[in-house]
């Protein structure tokens, strides 16, 4: 199953509303497929216009303004006002000490250094080599269907990241750092840059992952009847109704 197979079956199978994202990190930014564009975007903007628009584009730490998401992916190692806590002070936490373990507990690849020099962000049905990252936008009915596909041969749950802060970015880190599915809140920064809905939530998995393993379980679990998408009302009960809207014995 290639690529284009793999898309085509999430978006069958879970309906999705945009396309799954390839994610492909680079550790020389030279050897990156195309040049990123010649004014600064964050990661956010170039996964919204691969989903929405079916674009491809790349993008250096240089040519971006969000530090966090750069730090989350490991772009940049993680800025001190960052680690300190203190950029979460006003905006999110009431003093630095709050702030420090809010922002600890966003997952930061940037934490351990600069890992990476370019991320190519493109529409998964597009991509010609296995990426390392898989970006899904969903909702929580279609998260139901994921999480029961991912426990389908061990039983394990799947790990949600619930600060609401780089939420894209931390989970793309979170992949590339233990390689596994995480489900995270998007932050406000991927709502008003990336065009995020209020309903939908970030799944993202190794391709692997996809490609082995939830492809199939999505569909071995759907067979049970409970695990499916949109899941169906129970229609097998009998309606009470107004007298002038039920039949009586004289309509008959």
């Amino acid at each position: 199953m290639n690529c284009s197979e793999v898309s085509e079956k999430l978006l069958e199978i879970l309906r999705l509303d945009t396309d799954p994202v390839a994610i492909t990190m680079y550790k020389e930014k030279d050897k990156l497929p195309r040049k990123p564009m010649n004014y600064k975007v964050n990661i956010c903007q170039l996964v919204s216009s691969a989903r929405y628009q079916q674009r491809t584009n790349s993008g250096v730490p240089e040519m971006m303004v969000c530090s966090m998401g750069a730090a989350c992916v490991g772009l940049i190692k993680t800025p001190e006002a960052i680690s300190s806590g203190k950029a979460a002070v006003g905006p999110y936490c009431a003093d630095e000490e709050a702030g420090k373990k809010f922002m600890a507990n966003t997952f930061k690849l940037g934490d351990s250094g600069k890992h990476y020099e370019g991320i190519y962000v493109q529409p998964l049905y597009a991509a010609k080599e296995e990426p390392d990252v898989v970006v899904l936008y969903v909702n929580p009915a279609q998260v139901m269907r994921l999480v029961h596909a991912c426990a389908y041969d061990n039983g394990e749950k799947v790990t949600a990241d619930t600060v609401c802060e780089a939420a894209l970015c931390s989970s793309i880190g979170f992949v590339l750092a233990n390689n596994k599915p995480v489900i995270g809140f998007p932050c406000a920064g991927d709502r008003i840059f990336g065009g995020t809905q209020n309903q939908e939530l970030v799944f993202a998995a190794p391709y692997n992952l996809f490609k082995d393993k939830l492809i199939d379980h999505l569909e071995k679990t759907a067979k049970g009847g409970f695990s499916v998408y949109p899941v169906a009302p129970n229609m097998y009960w009998t309606p009470s109704m107004p007298p002038t809207y039920t039949i009586q014995p004289e309509d008959l």
